[in-house]
């Protein structure tokens, strides 16, 4: 009987069902197979605590704001006060020759934010004002999930969209600014919004006091929850626990059951000749 061969162009005498011992002599397994460890994997899901906190601590002000249980003032000027010690580390932290170049870049936007946004605090004030507050709600839930989802949390992936993150975050603050009793309000919380989504990630970057910045983080929405509802503090620190406790445990448990498959069925990978010169 003649040799099976794995060729669609021939006639053989072998079924079409039929398979070869060497049919599979091609497949590869788990290829530059990395394998995580339990602490690689907290601080994986240490990063994402982070950002359900920020997601948790913008929400809180927004109450706190909406029923005037804290001065807007106070909320502004303690917000401001970290955001100014954590940009003075950060600056000095990765100093340089232009830093005083920087700042004066970094001031001048300042400026031109607290004009533009107090003139424009009472259009942003009125923008979803005919909408119903059931529907903001909603529409902050949705939005504040999406920030969740394709936020980057230094992960290299297709869903990760850091515009798309923070659009979602800033029109969540936009929707809930609405609902506040001020413009001036609005103007307080629009700010605290940024410093919370577009200021410190910046500053949160640095792994050496990533899990003392979520200690802290999970220290302040509990106590802050704990004083609106304990029922909704306990499902936060559930919530959180299992994340960062138990979500690791069980993905460093299952992982030997991944299996990565390659073969000559694979798309072809065409490198860049550019990229493999040695250009000197």
């Amino acid at each position: 009987m003649e040799q099976w061969e794995k060729v669609l162009f021939k006639r053989q005498t072998y079924p079409d069902n039929y398979t070869d011992k060497t049919f599979l002599r091609d497949l590869k397994k788990n290829i530059d197979f990395k394998e995580i460890t339990y602490r690689d994997a907290f601080l994986g899901a240490n990063l994402l605590v982070q950002e359900i906190c920020t997601v948790v601590g913008f929400v809180l002000i927004y109450i706190y704001l909406y029923n005037e249980w804290l001065p807007p003032n106070f909320i502004f000027n303690t917000f401001n006060c970290l955001t100014l010690a954590g940009f003075l580390l950060h600056k000095f932290h990765y100093m340089n020759n232009a830093l005083f170049e920087t700042i004066s870049h970094d001031l001048r936007t300042l400026l031109i934010y607290i004009v533009f946004g107090h003139l424009f605090s009472p259009v942003l004030y009125t923008l979803t004002d005919t909408i119903s507050t059931d529907t903001i709600y909603t529409m902050t839930s949705f939005m504040l999930l999406i920030h969740l989802l394709f936020f980057d949390y230094g992960v290299n992936a297709t869903i990760v969209s850091n515009s798309l993150s923070l659009s979602a975050a800033i029109f969540a603050s936009i929707c809930l600014a609405s609902r506040l009793s001020s413009a001036h309000q609005a103007f307080i919380f629009i700010t605290v919004a940024i410093e919370f989504f577009v200021l410190s990630p910046h500053l949160r970057v640095n792994g050496k006091f990533s899990l003392l910045i979520t200690f802290i983080l999970v220290l302040c929405n509990l106590y802050f929850l704990n004083l609106i509802s304990v029922f909704v503090t306990f499902i936060f620190l559930v919530t959180v626990s299992f994340i960062n406790i138990i979500c690791p445990l069980l993905f460093v448990k299952y992982q030997k059951y991944k299996e990565n498959i390659y073969g000559p069925w694979d798309e072809a990978i065409v490198e860049d000749a550019d990229s493999s010169l040695n250009l000197w």
